[in-house]
């Protein structure tokens, strides 16, 4: 006859088994959703686009009108959203900045539509080199699923900083 040690180190291994097992077939259903999203992101004002202490500084609002209700599944925990300006400048070959960022957690409210959503974080750049540059806004998200492989995917969407400094 086993022992109670044994026996339950049987039912813990089967159970543990079983429940990895239901992962990966929770996972590998997941992989066949396809999402479709859409939206635009553009610069809707700059608020503020100065010069201190010798780095460009910069608060702006955006025109928002994006649909990532589609990258839902029923394996979706969340979404981590943001709006991030890629730029280059001649001191900084490639620059990225997240001004703006937002967790999604069902798709009702993956819609967003508005006219004047504000920057959380101003862009600050070290340097003098961001007036008339060009500027790419990128809308990115990440999928977050309950079980399975994090996903990325993005939109960009060109603009250009202004020519000149504006005040406060």
């Amino acid at each position: 006859m086993h022992s109670a040690g044994y026996r339950t180190n049987a039912v813990l291994t089967m159970a543990g088994t079983m429940l990895l097992v239901l992962c990966f077939l929770v996972a590998s259903t997941d992989m066949f959703h396809r999402s479709s999203p859409s939206g635009t992101v553009e610069i809707a004002k700059w608020h503020k686009f100065e010069s201190s202490r010798g780095n460009d500084e910069a608060v702006m609002s955006f025109a928002a009108n994006f649909d990532l209700s589609s990258c839902f599944s029923w394996n979706t925990q969340q979404l981590f959203t943001y709006i991030k300006l890629e730029y280059e400048t001649e001191n900084h070959k490639r620059s990225e900045v997240t001004v703006w960022d937002g967790i999604v957690r069902n798709s009702e409210h993956a819609r967003i539509y508005t006219e004047a959503l504000p920057n959380k974080y101003k862009l600050v750049d070290h340097g003098r080199g961001l007036r008339g540059q060009p500027v790419n806004v990128t809308l990115a998200w990440n999928v977050m699923p309950f079980v399975g492989k994090l996903s990325y995917s993005e939109m960009r969407f060109p603009a250009h900083f202004p020519k000149e400094y504006l005040g406060a």
